[in-house]
């Protein structure tokens, strides 16, 4: 990892390795505890890192941990020691941390912004120093000239009474933050508490050594103490906490990182507002104007650097310039949960998921016109899902995706990636709004039952009669039962058709997708009400009797990540998310730019960009990193951090 020689502190690590030098080792439990939220720093936009850098928020626990994106392994300090961490960025343990970005002023400067719903605040974690424009920080003390140098934790005494000796006080870098601590005697013991880590389980008992919750801090206290008397002490990591005028739910740094957009819980109004925050003059800037019943929900950028917000009561998508206190409206058929964008050569798109997370649907940004995603039946349409859409992001970079051209060469082209509630990710088309394909498509499967009937089908009466109904054969696809080739219309079940005397006529049930009001009529082309797959049932010799069935199964055939690691899938995910936060965009470089195959460049990788996700698994406590293009039929979840 391309860091400017930070100095590295190993004492955590070492700590966790059981060193015996080491007061109470912890037991390794895993690094996430809800992971909530993510934000990425990309190398063109500061800091000093030459490739990504991810930035996990923990919903519990208040910890920002940092992630080497394309080495797939926690970001560490000194890369001859690759099995040593970073610190985290601690917040204090009693924090519910909903969001977090990252801004990089310069090369040597890192700073983190939290939204924290326990407290109310924004706040702004350092995590980077740059000395030459802060020398007073007693971080600088000993820092290389034109190195940064990472946040450390400081403590210093408040009040401690007459009587009462203190001694050997330690902070740990990493897990120490800004906040109080009290020490209560009962005068027997002293309980402890901090005014943003809690009431500690374990009281400090006189003359021995005692340390909170992750050795956020420990010290010896001597004396019993009187009851009531009280220590405090200030524990400093240079963290600061920012009024917003109420709790801060959404965080997105501007393209140009001027400015922090905002969604904020009005403490005063009990409703979402859309602020504007300067990081570098720490303040509010701008609020902006929605209607009274507007409820802003989650936010992101679009590719020319406007704001989306989606919106869960005004039936609206909101955009707006960077700063801007005016929002331009793009009306929707319902209230909405999440929104993203893509601008293609003829139309600029945005990628809308409904407040009931059920579609995705495609809107023109600059008509409003919703677009049909599946013209085979009447109305416009969206991709719909049978679970819930957890989030979206643009992917704007074309990459190779797993489906194949009608001449066998693997397509490339753009998509939005859609995380699904059933720890999936999929990804819509970006001019079509079907699902990207897997490396054979929608299709009827074959099954052993089915090959003894008619290939992809198989009826209730194959071995009893002669010369009974049929499937017709498509010569299109060879098969006898045809599913839309948009893929995700279709979804993956098992569909039966079953005779129905009294009407005359087949009636049709889905698995997922439940019985069909239109009916099959014998020699007549049918079509399920979704459109989700079609064929002509041809009446045979003998006729049709009333409870016969015709039963086929439908793979979805689109491309999927999974976490199904084994080759070929055998549908056990090997890394499971879980139900996943909104998914976050980011790109790294493989290969060397320069001539392939001759003296100066042979031997040489072809200079690629790689479009990758982070996804945090909240429920999981892991977080993967999705590769889109993975492999022709790949799980895409390829690893993970835990």
């Amino acid at each position: 990892m391309a860091r400017q020689s930070l100095k590295p502190w190993v004492g955590a690590a070492l700590c966790a390795i059981a060193v015996p030098s080491c007061d109470k080792p912890l037991p390794y439990e895993g690094s996430f505890i809800l992971p909530i939220d993510a934000a990425v720093l990309q190398p063109e936009v500061g800091g000093p890192f030459e490739e990504p850098v991810g930035f996990v928020a923990n919903g519990h626990g208040g910890e920002i941990l940092p992630l080497a994106l394309k080495q797939g392994r926690f970001l560490t300090d000194d890369a001859t020691v690759s099995f040593l961490p970073a610190n985290p960025l601690p917040t204090g343990g009693m924090r519910r941390l909903t969001a977090v970005a990252v801004v990089a002023p310069g090369v040597r400067e890192v700073t983190l912004w939290a939204a924290d719903a326990a407290f109310g605040t924004l706040l702004r974690v350092p995590y980077l120093f740059d000395c030459e424009a802060t020398p007073d920080r007693p971080e600088c003390a000993d820092a290389h000239a034109g190195e940064p140098v990472e946040q450390a934790a400081y403590w210093q005494p408040v009040e401690v009474p007459d009587g009462v000796h203190l001694r050997s006080v330690q902070v740990k870098r990493g897990y120490t933050t800004t906040e109080t601590w009290t020490l209560t005697s009962d005068g027997a013991s002293w309980g402890v508490e901090g005014s943003r880590s809690g009431r500690q389980t374990e009281r400090a008992v006189p003359g021995e050594w005692s340390t909170t919750e992750l050795h956020r801090l420990s010290f010896v206290v001597n004396e019993t103490g009187t009851a009531g008397q009280q220590v405090v002490i200030r524990t400093e990591s240079g963290l600061s906490e920012h009024d917003v005028g109420g709790i801060p739910l959404d965080i997105a740094t501007s393209p140009d990182q001027s400015l922090l957009a905002l969604i904020v819980q009005d403490r005063a109004l009990d409703r979402p507002f859309v602020r504007w925050f300067d990081p570098a003059a720490r303040e509010l800037v701008g609020e902006v104007a929605l209607p009274d019943d507007a409820r802003p929900g989650r936010l992101s950028w679009t590719p020319d650097g406007a704001l989306l917000v989606s919106d869960a009561q005004h039936p609206a998508v909101w955009e707006l310039a960077v700063g801007a206190t005016d929002a331009l409206e793009h009306p929707t058929p319902w209230p909405t949960l999440d929104a993203t964008a893509l601008d293609g050569t003829d139309r600029r798109r945005l990628y809308v998921v409904p407040l009931d997370s059920g579609s995705v649907w495609l809107m023109d940004r600059d008509t409003d016109e919703l677009l049909d995603v599946n013209p085979s039946v009447e109305g416009v349409q969206g991709m719909t899902f049978t679970a819930s859409v957890r989030g979206v992001e643009a992917i704007p970079r074309p990459y190779l995706m797993p489906e194949y051209t009608d001449d066998g060469i693997r397509r490339i082209g753009r998509s939005v990636a859609v995380v699904l509630s059933s720890t999936r990710v999929v990804y819509v088309h970006e001019e079509t709004g079907c699902l990207v394909q897997d490396n054979l498509g929608p299709r009827t499967e074959a099954t052993q039952a089915t090959y003894a009937s008619g290939g992809d089908y198989a009826t209730s009466w194959a071995n009893t009669v002669t010369g009974g109904p049929v499937l017709e054969l498509d010569g299109a696809s060879a098969r006898h039962v045809v599913v839309n080739d948009c893929a995700g219309i279709a979804q993956s079940e098992s569909w039966r058709v079953t005779y129905d005397q009294n009407v005359g006529a087949w009636r049709v049930h889905g698995a997922l997708s439940g019985d069909q009001v239109g009916l099959a009529h014998e020699d007549e082309r049918y079509l399920s009400d979704g459109g989700e797959v079609s064929f002509v049932i041809r009446s045979g010799a003998t006729p049709s009797r009333d409870g016969w069935t015709i039963t086929f199964n439908v793979n979805a055939g689109s491309a999927q990540a999974t976490g199904d690691l084994t080759d070929p899938p055998d549908g056990i995910p090997e890394i499971a998310l879980g139900v996943s936060a909104d998914p976050v965009y980011f790109e790294y470089r493989v290969g060397l730019p320069g001539p392939i195959g001759d003296a100066e460049g042979e031997g040489w990788y072809r200079e690629d960009i790689r479009p990758l996700l982070l996804v945090a698994g909240s429920t999981s406590n892991q977080v993967g990193r999705v590769d889109p293009q993975n492999e022709p039929t790949g799980a895409g979840i390829e690893l993970e951090w835990q």
